[in-house]
């Protein structure tokens, strides 16, 4: 059976991976199939900015080279307060870094009780005063951010949404008090050919009931001319409600909706762009994104938001 934009539909009892019963609602969305009654779709938000606001011109970015124990920088957010973390993609360390030069203001350190954190981490994001790390398995660490040079400890929640898909990017949506984990690419049949945004309450260290949000990779692909869009960040914007999505491979970034609505993408144009992994907005509306170094440094830039009208 064809799926609806923005239906909600019950599977059974739920999403069978392997005879587990995982995920127990979908919000299926996939290009050229019907539009539904309005009745049926989740209200979308008018955006107060967009990714048109963004020129990601050279000329109009700002970008410094990161030291190099942040070569495999791999996630950004910012804090209530606005204070920009980062991290690395296999230890757990987070940083914290001044957007406007790229020095490092402090570090600090995860731990299990005794011994430093290690894993394959690929997003970060502050909620309530805590700081989460999630890896491509779909584990998300929870702790306290920590002073400079100061041991955290942390607690380890499994998602279960690995065995679907591999993740690659976090972020937290505060209308739903959800956690967002970014699907790269499915593990299987289930979801091939389609990305899923899943969703996790903070409030009841679960899945949310309408989780997740699938939406076709060539409403993403077709809109950069390619056939491929493999996510490697994800961030809501402050503003307008809207996740904005990085993919790397692609060295480009989109526009999307609560609801799944890809509203527009693009490619970033710069050079030094070898490899984007994280996403931020600054203070001012300005967007951050992270690449990793490879072989040399990894590189921050700052995109200043246009005025409207300009």
């Amino acid at each position: 059976m064809a799926m609806e934009v923005g239906l909600r539909r019950r599977l059974g009892s739920g999403l069978l991976v392997g005879g587990i019963a995982l995920l127990p609602w979908l919000t299926a969305v996939d290009s050229g199939s019907t539009p539904p009654d309005e009745s049926d779709m989740a209200p979308i938000r008018q955006s107060a900015a967009s990714l048109e606001d963004y020129e990601l011109r050279a000329e109009s970015a700002t970008h410094w080279k990161l030291p190099r124990r942040l070569r495999e920088i791999s996630g950004l957010a910012t804090t209530r307060d606005h204070p920009l973390l980062a991290h690395n993609d296999e230890v757990g360390i987070v940083f914290e870094i001044d957007y406007r030069d790229g020095s490092i203001v402090k570090e600090f350190q995860l731990t299990d009780g005794r011994d430093p954190v290690a894993d394959d981490f690929e997003g970060i994001a502050v909620a309530d005063g805590r700081v989460y790390l999630v890896t491509s398995a779909g584990r998300l660490y929870e702790f306290q951010e920590g002073a400079d040079g100061e041991s955290v400890p942390c607690r380890v929640y499994a998602t279960g949404v690995g065995r679907v898909c591999e993740i690659e990017g976090l972020a937290y949506d505060p209308d739903g008090r959800e956690l967002l984990l970014m699907c790269k690419e499915a593990r299987g049949e289930v979801l091939r050919g389609r990305l899923a945004m899943y969703r996790w309450s903070i409030d009841e260290m679960r899945l949310s009931a309408d989780s997740p949000t699938v939406v076709s990779v060539g409403d993403f692909a077709r809109r950069i001319g390619s056939n491929r869009y493999r996510p490697s960040g994800i961030e809501r914007h402050p503003v307008s409600g809207n996740y904005f999505v990085v993919a790397a491979g692609q060295g480009a970034i989109a526009e999307v909706t609560p609801a799944g609505e890809v509203l527009a993408a693009k490619r970033f144009t710069a050079g030094w762009h070898r490899q984007i992994e994280g996403i931020a907005f600054a203070a001012d509306g300005a967007l951050i994104v992270a690449d990793e170094g490879g072989s040399g440094r990894a590189i921050l830039t700052v995109y200043p938001k246009r005025a409207r009208g300009s």
